[in-house]
């Protein structure tokens, strides 16, 4: 699982001329000369930018042929090789997972020169946009998407444990005290129960997951609801992703003001169908990984410099005690 990766200077400056060059037409023409049917003879491209980190980009491409017909990609590019792991990883589970109906939106190529992913657009609203009555059973559907791809037969990588997600979250509260102090020490006694919650973790098959799950990742087109970005797969307890989902999920609703009055249902929605599809997984450990994931969003509100951070923080801080209650109280019962 790749938890933090920095692009030196050298890699941030190619990525910034790569994606200038590929807003131009003559260069993604020829990268989509293999994709596009044969009987498709483009005359033109657009290329729109739709999100730009230090490490990597997102262009949608739209091609017109002299007929008038349209086809549309993703062009994901990479700083470095890692898109090489995230296409090696998407093949294998393209032979164990169905491409239609629900599921995982998958790259149809990977081009080495470019260090890009080509992948079929997708139209829809990001679940994280739908609030209305659809919300409640999208969220189920979000849940059994989620099961199915814990239940792939794959092994993408070596195992990562607990422990080791307990220590990334451990190095991120640490650069906290240099830049934000006076959170650090609100920080700290969390972190020690979190470290003594991992211990009363029950045991976990391992099983492949997302690695950043969130109502973000899903598209709903209408039809079928699909999960977007493979960038932070790993093999680890899948209690994991649905922690992870649920501590997003909530951290939406406290404090996003203009959600129905009764968002915080919701939160059953996903849990109760995804302990129902995956019986397995442990409700203690998806606690825990809930209280990760509220610790974790401490560091990233400071990071982002987000101005209501005063307040956020100390509601992050009480949800993930409430979820380590659980996992501590539960276990020392045991």
């Amino acid at each position: 699982m790749r938890f933090r990766f920095k692009p030196t200077a050298e890699q941030r400056a190619a990525l910034r001329a790569q994606l200038t060059r590929l807003q131009q037409p003559a260069p993604v023409l020829e990268i989509l000369d293999s994709v596009l049917p044969a009987d498709f003879k483009p005359t033109g491209v657009i290329c729109t930018v739709q999100s730009a980190h230090s490490d990597r980009f997102v262009l949608q491409a739209q091609v017109r042929s002299a007929g008038g017909e349209e086809r549309a990609y993703a062009l994901k590019v990479y700083s470095d090789d890692f898109g090489e792991q995230v296409w090696a990883h998407a093949q294998a589970v393209a032979r164990h997972h169905p491409r239609n109906g629900n599921g995982l939106c998958l790259p149809s190529r990977y081009v080495p020169r470019e260090r890009m992913l080509v992948f079929p657009w997708v139209d829809g609203l990001f679940l994280s946009e739908i609030v209305d009555d659809r919300k409640p059973e999208l969220l189920r559907q979000a849940a059994r998407v989620a099961a199915d791809l814990h239940g792939l037969a794959i092994v993408p990588e070596q195992l990562t444990t607990a422990e080791m997600i307990v220590a990334e979250t451990r190095a991120r509260c640490h650069r906290l005290r240099a830049r934000w102090p006076d959170t650090a020490l609100i920080v700290a006694p969390l972190m020690a129960t979190l470290e003594e919650a991992v211990n009363f973790l029950d045991p976990a098959d391992p099983a492949p997951v997302h690695g950043d799950m969130a109502s973000g990742q899903f598209l709903w087109t209408g039809d079928r609801l699909v999960l977007l970005d493979l960038d932070m797969f790993g093999y680890t307890d899948p209690a994991y992703d649905a922690g992870h989902f649920l501590a997003q999920l909530a951290r939406r609703c406290l404090w996003d003001r203009t959600l129905p009055a009764h968002a915080d249902q919701w939160l059953a929605c996903f849990r109760d169908a995804y302990l129902a599809a995956m019986r397995r997984v442990s409700p203690r450990n998806v606690a825990f990984y809930e209280s990760v994931t509220f610790v974790r969003k401490i560091y990233t509100i400071c990071r982002r410099q987000m101005p209501d951070r005063a307040q956020l923080v100390p509601q992050l801080v009480a949800q993930a005690r409430v979820a380590l209650e659980v996992v501590v109280s539960s276990g020392k019962s045991r």
